[in-house]
């Protein structure tokens, strides 16, 4: 690794150290400065230790336990099994209710970790915390179980199982940073006794405390948000217990080779209990030979019959509920009016196209379950196990927009759950103007569940002092445990109108100049409303970069987005003297494509023009 000392300026003392030893993992723990945007402000690098943030020390630590575990027991190198970094944030959360929470962020290739609040203590002070979410990271590169129904609760039992194991002792999650009371049980979860002795209710199964641990106490909920996702973190006792069972009769060290073989090798995103068991059985025989009657026995114990008679009795789930409002009008058509353009892809949510979403890689936001118009909306919240959602698009705006102009629909409903919702916080609602790093510029309105009224409420924001700039819009949630609020957005639109003339390019230093000019319709040469316009780094070709269908920030050094006469300006200025390669997109037009299509003189005057014409899609 690379040895440095940082030393405070003012006071002679050394303010952060090194380890003194050869590094194979890659770890990097930031702070979140108790707010949400991730991954944060850098805090540790691979090598270094904190000496004033203890739990970022303790988050740093245990992805490194947690790692060498991994490796020294399956040869597995880092979540994704290629050595990859291990990024780690603590201090999440803007409120302390919000920081009750630990995640896998599977957008961001990530773990999170808030710093405790009613129920918990700092979260990276469990070794099976972190463990538990790092396996969260191990699965997505593997069997990828999709979090909803049976595949889902055996995402939550894998990752309970493996937190267990690197922390072991015990067969529980979570002792060590729980705060009991108020907490009625010293654990989250116990593998041995998933029921909490006798506190779970299978007739309430999302109410108090415990999970089933057999199959005839199957919790049979509907796939949606409200109800876990089918019971991801309820059903997920039945194959914990299951687990247990099987590690006590073979002993951990063949459970987890076991363990680990079917989850990599056998499982599937959409596999079930049953599955699971024939997995299990399966990986046992590959290690070990056919003697499978320990294993079966295990499974056997919580109803999951796979030695040949009889079946495993759990019940199928039923239907996903229908939306709400099945009544709803037809979406607007979003038409802009003459000489305006709206900047948003696909406003009404009726498709999956144009948004990004923050999830925890476990949440659909777009959902059918209350939409204004059409079948689906936004839906954030609703649930208490991912602290944060957001969804967004970012939106270059036109640099001579005179009138920028945000309307869209939401909806507030307030609702607890379970005995932390007794003494939970408000959930936090919002739209807010980010820069496309995520860190927060604006907010056009922020609201609590508290003030919910269940009803469909409209909403104007003036967004023209953000002209000539690249923002997010993003909308956001933020549920402390027991508040499981939501809020639904839709019919979003930003209108942009333009003078109809290109803007008048900003004074550059020498040497760099503005890109400006006019994209029109080949047929009739009139101006293209909202094509875009990317121009590569310099030493990248457009080529390569259009390759894999996508074009990502990383790649551009500059972009622009046509307005309704087809004009745009590049959002920064280019060094001339260089040639660059350019992509041109819009909507039922071919795009261009152009290694080098762009050569800048060192002599150019600011703007540079480049016009283009695009030829309809046929």
């Amino acid at each position: 690794g690379e040895w440095r000392y940082f030393v405070n300026a003012r006071k002679p003392v050394v303010t952060a150290r090194f380890d003194n030893l050869a590094n194979d993992k890659l770890r990097e723990t930031y702070s979140g400065n108790n707010n949400t945007d991730i991954p944060g402000r850098l805090l540790i690098s691979e090598g270094e230790r904190s000496t004033r943030d203890p739990i970022a020390q303790a988050a740093h630590d245990g992805a490194g336990k947690v790692y060498d575990y991994y490796f020294n027991t399956f040869k597995r190198d880092s979540i994704d099994g290629q050595g990859g970094k291990m990024v780690s944030t603590v201090h999440f959360g803007s409120d302390i209710e919000d920081a009750d929470n630990a995640a896998w962020i599977g957008e961001y290739q990530q773990m999170i970790y808030g710093d405790g609040g009613q129920i918990f203590k700092p979260l990276p002070y469990g070794l099976d915390v972190v463990g538990h979410e790092f396996t969260h990271g191990v699965i997505g590169a593997t069997a990828g179980l999709e979090y909803k129904g049976q595949s889902g609760a055996l995402n939550e039992s894998y990752a309970d199982v493996f937190g267990a194991l690197i922390d072991r002792g015990n067969w529980t999650i979570g002792e060590t940073v729980i705060k009991s009371p108020p907490f009625p049980r010293p654990y989250l979860r116990s593998l041995e006794d998933p029921n909490a002795k006798g506190a779970f209710n299978p007739k309430k199964p999302l109410a108090g405390v415990g999970q089933p641990a057999h199959v005839s106490e199957y919790a049979n909920l509907p796939i949606n948000r409200k109800s876990d996702n089918g019971g991801v973190h309820i059903n997920s006792g039945i194959p914990n217990k299951a687990a247990y069972l099987i590690a006590q009769a073979i002993g951990p060290e063949k459970a987890e080779q076991v363990f680990y073989r079917a989850l990599t090798q056998y499982l599937t995103p959409s596999s079930q209990f049953k599955d699971n068991a024939l997995a299990l059985v399966q990986a046992y025989k590959d290690l070990y030979g056919n003697d499978v009657k320990l294993v079966q026995s295990g499974l056997t114990g919580v109803g999951l019959n796979v030695s040949g008679s009889g079946g495993s009795n759990v019940p199928a789930p039923p239907p996903t509920q229908n939306p709400s409002n099945n009544n709803a009008p037809p979406p607007p058509s979003q038409n802009a009016p003459q000489g305006c353009t709206n900047l948003i892809v696909n406003g009404t949510f009726e498709t999956d196209e144009g948004w990004g979403d923050i999830s925890g890689d476990r949440t659909q936001l777009i959902d059918t379950e209350l939409p204004h118009t059409g079948k689906r909306s936004a839906w954030l919240g609703g649930q208490d196990q991912e602290a944060v959602n957001y969804i967004y698009q970012d939106l270059q705006i036109p640099a001579n927009a005179t009138n920028v102009k945000l309307e869209y629909f939401r909806f507030l409903h307030e609702e607890t759950s379970g005995l932390s919702g007794l003494f939970a916080n408000d959930a936090n609602f919002g739209a807010v103007i980010a820069d496309t790093n995520g860190k927060i510029i604006g907010a056009v309105e922020k609201l609590a569940s508290s003030q919910a009224d269940d009803a469909w409420r409209s909403k104007q924001a003036d967004l023209t002092q953000f002209a000539g700039k690249t923002i997010r819009l993003a909308f956001t949630s933020e549920n402390p445990r027991g508040n499981i609020s939501s809020m639904f957005v839709d019919d979003v639109a930003l209108t942009v109108c333009t003078t109809g003339s290109g803007p008048a390019a900003p004074q550059t230093s020498a040497g760099s100049v503005y890109v400006q000019g006019n994209i029109v319709n080949s047929d009739t040469r009139r101006g293209i409303q909202g094509a875009q316009v990317f121009i590569m780094k310099p030493g990248l070709s457009a080529s390569d970069a259009a390759a894999d269908d996508q074009v990502t920030r990383s790649e551009i050094i500059a972009s622009a987005v046509t307005d309704a006469a087809g004009l745009y300006q590049t959002d920064v200025a280019l060094p001339v003297g260089r040639a660059y390669s350019v992509i041109i997109i819009a909507s039922g037009f071919r795009p261009i494509v152009a290694d080098d299509g762009i050569e800048i003189p060192a002599n150019a005057e600011n703007p540079f023009p480049v016009n283009a014409s695009m030829r309809k899609s046929r």
